[in-house]
């Protein structure tokens, strides 16, 4: 069983496509979970340096497919190379469903976070992918499109606590809940990574 008793700071971010819709955004620190919205990178790149977190888990695409070289139709490889990854291949393998990075509902999302874990890695974060859906799914709690009390209260089940589970907070805060959860389970060595070495890999729990 994951032992969630952590004093280290994990950052939780689910993010938007564009920098002038807010992201929600999680502090995880020993099973204690503070939400907000953010709005650009710039103040999201002044939050976590101000944190300082051993771990910055986005709910963003953060690579494209192998061959791929602009997440835009214009790309010459869209044909021939696609617009979905091996980790979403695996994933729908084991029945989970996922938006294919690249396609146009996406395409400024992978943009946008394939540039800010750029920046975050150059900054010296370790910086993880994670899907809150997905993890949901493998966790037995309800994705956000279900219910959100239900996932607030299957959140706090797990051990999460914070004043997000009585709160009136948005969606995007509570799925930055689990993507610091995701980083709990990928600190603590009970995670798989989907994907491949050329594309980079998703982080999943491993129950």
């Amino acid at each position: 069983m994951l032992n969630i008793q952590t004093h280290q700071k994990i950052i939780g971010l689910d993010l938007t496509g564009s920098e002038r819709k807010p992201s929600g955004f999680c502090l995880l620190e020993n099973a204690h979970a503070v939400t907000r919205r953010v709005g650009g990178d710039e103040e999201i790149l002044k939050l976590v340096e101000n944190i300082n977190p051993v771990i910055v888990s986005i709910d963003s695409p953060l690579s494209l497919p192998a061959g791929r070289i602009s997440p835009f139709d214009d790309d010459p490889g869209r044909k021939l190379y696609g617009t979905n990854r091996s980790c979403e291949r695996l994933l729908l393998a084991r029945g989970i469903r996922s938006y294919p990075p690249l396609i146009p509902s996406m395409q400024k999302l992978t943009e946008r976070g394939v540039k800010l874990a750029g920046m975050l890695r150059e900054l010296g974060y370790t910086v993880i992918e994670s899907y809150p859906g997905g993890a949901q799914d493998i966790l037995g709690i309800p994705r956000k499109s279900k219910s959100l009390d239900q996932l607030k209260n299957g959140l706090a089940l797990l051990g999460i606590s914070g004043d997000y589970i009585m709160a009136n907070v948005s969606h995007d805060e509570v799925d930055a809940v689990t993507c610091a959860l995701v980083g709990l389970f990928f600190l603590s060595g009970q995670y798989e990574a989907l994907g491949n070495e050329q594309e980079g890999y998703l982080i999943v729990p491993r129950i």
